[in-house]
This record gives C-alpha cells, structure tokens and sequence, in this order.
C-alpha cells in the first residue's frame, strides 16, 4: 500500500538531506485456477476421449472421473460438458456420463 507524505515546505539544503522513501509496486496476485495450459487440456481431452472410446459400457460420475484422472471434479464438469457438446457423451439417468450411441 502507498503512503502519502506531505512535502516539505522549505526545498532541502543540500542532498544528504533529502528523505529517501523506496518506491513499492506489486502486481494483483493471480489466481493458480486461471493459469491456462492448452496442451495439457488437450493431451487430457484425447485421454478422457480414449478412455470412453475403449470401453463403451463405461459410465463415470464427475467424482469417480476425478479419481481416475487425477484432476478436479469441476474440470471434470467442464470437459464431460465439452464432450457432451461435441456429441460424445451424455448424461445418464444415475448422475454419470456414458458414450453416446446413434441408434440407426
């Protein structure tokens, strides 16, 4: 935080005189979730997407996906949501996530 000083009404003398008060400048602390790193989100999207490709029957909830990838269950909401949008998954009655299957 900055202090205000009041200056001085009479300009110094000489420089020994002069009050010296460091300059301080800080950044806004950054929050670590806003980090953004594109190709480990891709690399864990090709996984997730690999990992439902493999085995059809497969149906996780956001908090079994959180185990198994080893990330949070809100990233884990974000990239079901992603897949979801791009046709892959969908939501199951239970509350998880399967392959989404076109009946012909």
């Amino acid at each position: 935080m900055t202090k205000w000083h009041a200056l001085p009404s009479e300009p110094p003398r000489c420089l020994p005189d002069i009050t010296l008060v460091p300059a301080v400048a800080s950044l806004p602390a950054r929050d670590p979730a806003e980090r953004r790193n594109f190709a480990a989100r891709k690399a864990l999207l090709r996984r997730v997407r690999g990992e439902f490709e493999e085995m059809p029957g497969l149906t996780l909830t956001l908090a079994q996906a959180g185990r198994l990838f080893g990330i949070s269950s809100d990233a884990c909401a974000r990239i079901f949501g992603q897949l979801s949008e791009e046709g892959l998954l969908q939501p199951s009655r239970h509350g998880g996530y399967a392959r989404r299957f076109e009946h012909p």
